[in-house]
This record gives C-alpha cells, structure tokens and sequence, in this order.
C-alpha cells in the first residue's frame, strides 16, 4: 500500500484515506497552531501542508467512512482553529504588474494581479484592488500579458511519432505523453480528442485526473462513428464504430458510453463524392441515443445541407467549417438556436495543400522548435514538395480554406459561438505550433485578435463545461496561463512569444526556439 504523501503528490485523497486504517492527532508545528496529522500504515502528512482544496476532498469523503471514523475526523478538524489562516499565508502566489486578458472579451486590466491560492485563482483585479494575502510570494510581471492557456476542441493524440507518417505502433503511453508535453510547452492547457483513440485511453485519461500523467489535460470520444468504407478513411473497419442501421447505431453508442467517454465523435462526409457517406437516419440515432446517456456530439462535416441536417438533429458542434458554400440565414438562425458550437480547424485545411508552396510558418522558430531536424529537412525537400504540388485535388484543397474562412467572418459577426480547433495529430499536422496558426488565420479571417482569443479560450472553456474550471482568468478558475513578452492583441503573432506556461498555479517550461 503506497503511502499518504504519495497519494497527495498524484491527487488522490479519497483513496488514500480508504487505503488503509489511519490515526489522527493533534500536534505542535512550528507557525504556534496545532497541526492535524494523518497517519496510514506507512509516513503521515502535515495537513497544514495542504491546499484548500485538498480539505475540501477530505471533507467530502467523509460521507464513505464508517460513523466513528467520521466523528473521528470531524473532532479533529475542530480542534484546527488556525489551520485554514496558516495555510492560506504560506500558500498563495501573487503576480502583479502584467496585462491580463482574461478570455471573456471584457477589455485588459492594466497592471494587473492575481492571486492564486491551490492551483486556481482566488482574486484578480487592479493593482491597489485586490487584498494581498499575508506572506505570499510575489511575482513581479511588468511588462508581460498574461492570457489563459488555449484550448484545443479537435485534435487527435498518438497518430505519429515523428509528425511525417502514420507509423504502426504509434498509439502507446510513451507517445501520447511526449504528446501532451509539447502541447502544454507551447501553450496548449486542455485538447479534445475526437475519435481516433483506442480503449487504453480511459485507464491514461484515469492516471492524469489522478495526477500522474503530466502534460496538457486531455478530453476524449473515444472510437468514432464513421462509416463502412467511407469516413475516417486510412483506419480499420473494426477500430471504429461503423454502424449500418439504426439498432446498430444505437447498440454501438450504449457500447461506447460504457467506457464513459467525454464526447461522441462522427464523420459525415465522402470526400468530393468519391467515398459513401453517413444516412441521416444513422447519424439521427447516434445523436439521439449519446443524448439519452448525456454524452454530447461533435461532427465531422463538410457541406452546407449537412451542417443543417445535422444541427436539426441536435448536434452539439460542427467539428469543422461548412466549405462547399457559403453559410445562409437557415444555418445561422438554427445554430444560435440551439447553441451549436462551431469549430473551424482552418488550419487543418491549410495544412492539405501549404507544403505546395513551402510555407513562410516552416521558417518560423518556434514552429522549428517542436520538430526533429530530419524532419524539417523532409518538409523543406523538393521530392516533398513537388509530391504535394501534382495532387489534382490541390485546387478544391484551396478553395475549401478560402471558403471557410468566408464562413467564419460570416458567422462570427452573426453572433454564433465559435470554439478554436485544428485536427492536429495526424501526420503533417503539428500540434502546438498548429494552435498558434489557426488563431493567426482566424485574425486574416476577419476576427478581431480579441475574438480569435476568446474563441481559444473563453468560449472553448464554457463548451468544456464548468466542472472543467478553464478558459478564463477568473476567481474559482483552474491557474492555467501563457506569459508572453508581447500583446497578442497589437499582433496575434505575439502568442509564440511564451516567456512561461502556468498549469494549476505553478510555471512549466515553454517550447524554446533553436
């Protein structure tokens, strides 16, 4: 049985308690207060030591102890009087002096400071506004701007090791975790990935809500819904769910919600009319039954008279942007409607025909800095570039991205919510620099640099949920932030200018340029 101080480092209090027999004692610590010690078959921990949230969980899993262990513990809390004020002293973090851009598009406070108490913020507001908690370590920020971490809401982990091919054997933990890594280094606090994971998903998923998968935090659909060879193609018939009638559908979705994933993912497309694509009734069934176990749907699309089908249908999000015609009053009307999300992965469609023309981004350093020097040499070759620029399909690649940037101007100042995306983890699609471009092309879009942000953070996060406490720099929210040497909203390019990258209130390090 692993220890106390064990399970605190991973976050997980209630099965330490329920580890084991336990004894709890009151004891002189060194502040003057009595400190509450627990102690289990092996070490004990100073609960002084301890965020407030980490009382809040022992509190809570009072409800799972026995009656006399659970007057046993009340009783010794009492006995704590100082315990919550000698925390919160040694405790809180304050930075002051920045510019913070706090994701919901209210206009940036000016040296501004923050304080973060337990891995989230506590208060934020102008200097000389905001109460600054005895003995917390300050930070001074002058000059910087801090802005939330992006989040990511199509990406797709485990697909390639060295970002070029689809490699067998590319799927494991060592993968996914170099994976999560980078995208946190590049400022990428929580992805979504739709549809391309395997079953061992939900036990690595189960590790880092424990605390011992380091990395951007990660939502998942697990198996996608496509179709019998048609969307996704270049996968397995059996590595996805490809339902042919509507019992089947409905029989896949109640097998996939067993495993508790966090979306439902479906691909309803075919590829310029070359591969079959989805029925309406087979998509209907999917949404209806993931509804009915309240699981939300996120979907592949292409075409106008599909995104309308589909938001008929009670589609929680559009996975991509509509790219054959431009979006007309019925769609606009019926996804504000109904509060469908739209997520564009502009760059996504950039990415299908950009190493044509050998973009000006593969000399950019910080795009550089998350590549293997082999790797950058394939993508600067002329046998690479000429195999991309014969692909007859490269015109409809181009006019796909034009439109789609179009729509989204198009949709935006209409007022329907719009969450940033990439469908970055396939092959030549680099996650964490592919974040920072698609705020740049959402900005030659049209947005404003404050719109591309909030898409990124704010709105990102309330489709997320509010169990999830990200998006923005609030009080009660996640410490999840980008410091940058620049202000994105003079220059979106400024988001590649990362001086640090906070995850729950504590710095990790940036992606550095060669």
């Amino acid at each position: 049985m692993e220890d106390f101080a064990q399970f605190c480092i991973h976050g997980d209090f209630r099965a330490a308690i329920r580890a084991g027999n336990f004894e709890l004692a009151a004891v002189p610590s060194s502040s003057g207060h009595n400190a509450m010690m627990l102690r289990l078959a092996k070490g004990s921990v100073n609960l002084n030591d301890f965020h407030l949230s980490t009382l809040s969980d022992l509190l809570y899993i009072l409800l799972g102890l026995p009656m006399n262990r659970r007057l046993e513990v009340l009783l010794a809390l009492m006995l704590l009087p100082g315990l919550a004020t000698a925390r919160s002293a040694s405790n809180a973090i304050v930075v002051r002096g920045a510019r913070l851009i706090d994701g919901t598009g209210r206009q940036p406070i000016e040296n501004a400071v923050v304080v973060i108490e337990g891995g989230r913020i506590r208060a934020v507001g102008k200097s000389g506004a905001v109460k600054i908690p005895e003995g917390a370590k300050e930070l001074d920020l002058r000059g910087k701007t801090l802005m939330p971490a992006l989040i990511d809401l199509h990406t797709h982990l485990g697909q390639t090791r060295n970002g070029l091919e689809a490699a067998p054997g590319s799927y494991t933990t060592e993968n996914i975790r170099a994976q999560l890594e980078r995208l946190l280094a590049y400022g990428v606090g929580t992805v979504v990935c739709l549809g391309t994971d395997e079953d061992p998903i939900y036990e690595l998923r189960d590790e880092q809500r424990a605390g011992k998968l380091p990395g951007a935090h990660f939502l998942t659909a697990g198996r996608g819904f496509g179709v019998v060879g048609g969307f996704p193609p270049g996968v397995g018939i059996t590595d996805r769910y490809r339902p042919q009638t509507v019992e089947q559908a409905q029989a896949q979705v109640r097998e996939l919600a067993a495993h508790h994933p966090d979306f439902v993912k479906m691909w309803v497309d075919d590829d310029f009319g070359r591969l079959p694509k989805m029925r309406p009734e087979i998509y209907r069934a999917i949404i209806a039954e993931a509804h009915r176990h309240k699981l939300r749907v996120v979907a592949h699309v292409f075409y106008l008279a599909d995104a309308k089908g589909l938001v008929e249908a009670g589609v929680d999000a559009l996975g991509h942007s509509v790219r054959n015609l431009p979006v007309d009053r019925e769609l606009i009307d019926a996804l504000k409607a109904r509060g469908v999300i739209y997520i564009p992965t502009l760059v996504r469609d950039e990415s299908t025909f950009a190493y044509a023309d050998g973009p000006e981004w593969l000399r950019d350093p910080f795009f550089q800095a998350g590549l293997a020097p082999t790797v950058l040499a394939t993508l600067e070759s002329a046998p690479f570039r000429d195999k991309f620029a014969a692909n007859p399909d490269l015109p409809r690649y181009r006019a796909a991205l034009e439109m789609g940037k179009r729509n989204l101007k198009t949709l935006i100042d209409a007022g329907v919510r719009i969450g940033l995306g990439t469908d970055a983890g396939p092959p030549l699609r680099f996650q964490g620099y592919f974040e920072h471009r698609e705020l740049q092309l959402m900005v030659e879009s049209g947005l404003s640099p404050m719109q591309a942000i909030v898409a990124a953070t704010g709105q990102a996060g309330k489709f997320l949920g509010r169990a999830y406490r990200v998006g923005t720099l609030e009080p009660g929210q996640q410490a999840d932030f980008l410091v940058l040497d620049a202000n994105p909203l003079e220059n979106i390019r400024n988001t590649e200018k990362l001086s640090a990258v906070w995850q729950a209130g504590a710095p990790t390090r940036p992606i550095s340029a060669p």
